[in-house]
């Protein structure tokens, strides 16, 4: 990674990109099977090779665009080369998978042992009892005599290249998500001990994820957080964050950042629509995309809050439009509907991720070249669309807002 000043700030979802985190596909992806694909999140088995390849494509296109790419897994096996960190997120670890003691105590010995880099690899693509035997001393296990030789002893993480999920920066900040799905929750506990111990992130802000009380049933994920400006950011009411944690998470920006604002947006709670972020993006100054028919049907409530974090109203809008220009203090919005507007259109470009656009600077931004009729009618408006192939990689239903996390944005507001 490069120098660290002025390494954390987001304060749009449209400033010049200048820093952003991705996670290669790995081997977790080789994991997924006919049968255990639902429990992990995914509609369908994705060919690794080419996901890899297509990734590889998304980050030399960031790379070319002047952004700094930082890798998730590198930063994670960084902190494991420290003994005390790798102890206790094994510890950690382990606890989640409700293994027995003697099995507890037998992996974390070999795991203690191993080189980091490995190590990293196990917590990310899993460790199946066939893989384990072959490491592990003989130990008295009710859990090793119970299943089967491809059960996980360690369960992999392969949502995690869906890096816009498990926090999200805000400001100088980061909110540390609490997953819904039992899949997932281990993504954020990764990331948390990467903030909390990588000497690149010391001083970094965590606004939520490390108190007691931010935990289950307290969702959120990254992919309902938009960053509209320096005052005012969006949070999905959704299948995957709660209305309390909204306002919970209101209240901390509000003590500890210039946000006074937050827009909570009730979205459909549907896997087509399981995040803010697959309905509505920034793309300019004056632009958004949005899935047809969704302002319609929305609800919205403006939450204005004091510098100590009290919240002072709560006030519900009736029309996206109107509350957008509102809060942007702009006479016109200008919407770009999924699909150019056409139901169809709309309906398969929706579900191949057509408004999850990550945008490199106002104006222009980054899709899925299979969008074809919504990449047209962001060009239609004016917008630079660099198309990415997404074959593979969309298969996981998240598409390039969903893989990235800016880390560092250029500030617009100055």
């Amino acid at each position: 990674m490069k120098e660290k000043s002025a390494a954390f700030s987001v304060t749009s979802e449209i400033g010049r990109l200048k820093r952003v985190m991705l996670h290669r596909p790995g081997r977790e992806l080789e994991r997924l099977t006919i049968d255990n694909k639902d429990n992990l999140l995914f509609d369908d088995i994705l060919w690794v090779e080419e996901a890899q390849k297509e990734h590889d494509a998304f980050a030399d296109l960031l790379r070319d665009n002047g952004v700094e790419v930082v890798y998730f897994k590198n930063c994670l096996s960084h902190i494991l080369k420290d003994e005390n960190i790798r102890k206790s997120l094994l510890e950690d670890v382990i606890a989640l998978e409700a293994l027995d003691i003697p099995l507890s105590m037998a992996l974390l010995s070999e795991l203690m042992a191993m080189p980091s880099d490995e190590l990293a690899e196990i917590l990310i693509a899993g460790l199946t009892k066939k893989e384990a035997l072959q490491i592990l001393s003989p130990c008295t296990s009710l859990v090793l005599n119970s299943i089967g030789d491809y059960d996980f002893l360690i369960r992999p993480v392969p949502n995690l290249y869906f890096q816009r999920d498990p926090y999200s920066f805000v400001q100088d900040g980061v909110v540390v998500s609490v997953m819904n799905f039992e899949a997932r929750k281990k993504e954020p506990l990764y990331a948390k001990y990467i903030f909390e111990n990588h000497p690149y992130f010391k001083g970094l802000k965590i606004f939520y994820g490390t108190q007691s009380r931010d935990t289950y049933p307290y969702h959120i994920e990254g992919g309902d957080v938009l960053v509209l400006s320096d005052k005012v950011v969006a949070i999905g009411i959704s299948q995957r964050t709660s209305a309390g944690t909204v306002q919970i998470v209101g209240s901390r920006l509000a003590r500890s950042s210039s946000v006074k604002t937050i827009l909570a947006f009730d979205i459909p709670k549907t896997r087509a629509a399981m995040h803010l972020d697959t309905v509505f993006t920034m793309v300019d100054r004056d632009a958004f995309t949005v899935y047809p028919g969704l302002s319609e049907t929305l609800r919205i409530w403006e939450l204005n809050y004091e510098e100590d974090g009290t919240l002072t109203s709560i006030k519900e809008h009736s029309s996206l439009k109107e509350c957008i220009k509102k809060v942007f203090d702009i006479s016109n919005v200008r919407f770009i509907e999924t699909g150019g507007g056409d139901p169809i259109a709309a309906a398969r470009d929706q579900w191949n991720d057509g408004t999850n656009t990550l945008a490199l600077e106002p104006g222009v931004v980054v899709t899925y070249r299979r969008n074809v009729a919504s990449n047209r009618a962001l060009r239609e408006n004016g917008i630079k669309v660099f198309e990415i192939k997404g074959a593979e990689l969309g298969r996981g239903r998240g598409g390039p807002r969903c893989m990235s996390m800016p880390i560092c944005r250029e500030n617009i507001h100055k």
